[in-house]
């Protein structure tokens, strides 16, 4: 990799590092597609990252863009989804994708060399995919029964009923992933129209590898025949206001644990120019064995193995939120720890060590996520997405370094308002009485979230 070393050298903090690493982004026009290309020749690979400006807010019903690109290779007019499967092993080239409410990625990874007949076969699925029919069926058959058996993995249905409660009543709460009802209404041709929208969306090429990856745009002028015009756009945002309670989804079984989901909804205003001091606030609180939350719940307690925290942001929004489980009789204990973890931050009280050790933490941490050039053009996906510059990017570790424990406090206090919380608890429903001398309870079904 021609250039990630002084790059990974510039994120530990040596500032000569710092023109090398702007100059290896190379933002390039081809036609009317935007390409940012950081070149990498270590080995003779490359990594495609088409990044379409639309995403699942555009689904008329829940899934919708998910089931495209999972059905993306299931058939064209000329061949069956076993031949399209053939031919990518063949070339051994690797598509994975995404897709969030806001944007969806299609990343195609294959030898450089092979650049023409893999990424040509992409574009003729751009252009002629079926959906055929039985294939549709079967992938709906498997995500209901998948849905179906969430139950079986407590952790899991948990993160999908939180999200439903945390952002109920804005533009986001709709799954992604689709839902039991939205699966029975998937059609051939609602695929193929939703494709057809996404040729005509405004994409972008998050480009890595050798110098030969140039020959990549012959090949999507040709055979792809994009357009740009086309652009997804936010609708009007509703902060959700949570009901002071506590949701407890009764689980079948004999549950003797609990998974706790503690966490909120925040809007654009909120996160706006706050990055870097909510990811310190997260790695604070739940990044590791030696976070705030893991000391007190499990070193101190033992209540749990594990709590994690997050502050995750988009463009138009943003979510908080604090993972963790316990046992039956000590779930509401480990609720009322979280509760006065939170007062504490905010409160300031919080010792020099205690801060300077995860600050040194997450800068030591922070350069080994770029040691792969796939790894900077995620972020830098991720930066252009949320409108912030590179230089923030690049300057993270010193402005980690600068923080005080004021600033902790006062994102503590912005992100974790006790009051604005939603708490979601999944397990046996006699964990009723003891969570009420928290908040009142609320029961819920957990089939009303699938």
């Amino acid at each position: 990799m021609k250039y990630l070393a002084m790059s990974f050298l510039f994120l530990v903090g040596l500032a000569q590092a710092k023109p090398t690493f702007l100059d290896s982004v190379q933002r390039l026009k081809w036609d009317d597609l935007e390409v940012v290309w950081i070149e990498d020749d270590k080995f003779p690979r490359f990594t495609a990252s088409i990044f379409f400006q639309d995403g699942a807010l555009s689904d008329p019903m829940a899934g919708l863009t998910q089931a495209t690109f999972d059905q993306f290779t299931a058939g064209t007019s000329k061949e069956t989804q076993r031949q399209l499967a053939e031919f990518f092993d063949f070339y051994g080239a690797n598509l994975k994708h995404t897709v969030t409410h806001e944007y969806s990625v299609l990343s195609i990874q294959a030898l450089t060399k092979d650049i023409k007949p893999v990424m040509g076969k992409v574009c003729e699925i751009f252009k002629d995919a079926k959906f055929p029919e039985d294939e549709l069926n079967s992938y709906v058959s498997r995500s209901r029964s998948h849905l179906k058996n969430l139950v079986t993995s407590h952790s899991a249905l948990a993160d999908r009923i939180f999200r439903s409660l945390s952002l109920e009543g804005t533009i986001y709460a709709k799954p992604v992933e689709g839902s039991l009802e939205s699966f029975g209404r998937f059609t051939s041709k609602l695929l193929k129209d939703r494709l057809a929208q996404l040729n005509k969306t405004k994409k972008i090429l998050y480009l890595s590898g050798p110098a030969g990856v140039k020959e990549m745009r012959d090949v999507l002028r040709k055979d792809c025949q994009w357009s740009h015009e086309a652009r997804a756009t936010a609708g009007p945002l509703k902060k959700p206001e949570p009901e002071s309670v506590i949701y407890l989804a009764d689980v079948p079984g004999d549950a003797n644990q609990a998974q706790i989901r503690i966490g909120r909804y925040l809007t654009y205003d909120e996160i706006k120019g706050k990055s870097d001091q909510f990811q310190f606030l997260s790695t604070f609180l739940g990044g590791g064995f030696t976070s705030k939350l893991v000391q007190e719940l499990r070193v101190k307690r033992g209540l749990t193995y594990s709590a994690g925290a997050y502050v995750s942001m988009q463009r138009d929004y943003g979510r908080a939120g604090i993972i963790t489980f316990s046992k039956n009789e000590t779930a509401a204990e480990a609720i009322s720890i979280i509760r006065d973890v939170f007062q504490e931050v905010g409160a300031g009280v919080v010792t020099p060590q205690e801060f300077e050790h995860q600050q040194g933490h997450l800068i030591g941490g922070y350069a080994f996520g770029f040691e792969e050039t796939t790894a900077f053009l995620g972020q830098i996906m991720q930066y252009d997405h949320q409108g912030r510059d590179l230089e923030e990017l690049v300057n993270f570790p010193q402005t980690i370094k600068k923080m005080t424990p004021a600033t902790l406090s006062q994102a503590d206090l912005e992100v974790y308002p006790w009051d604005r919380m939603t708490i979601l608890v999944l397990g046996d429903k006699s964990l009723a009485k003891s969570l009420s001398r928290i908040r009142p309870v609320k029961l819920i079904r957990y089939e009303d979230y699938l």
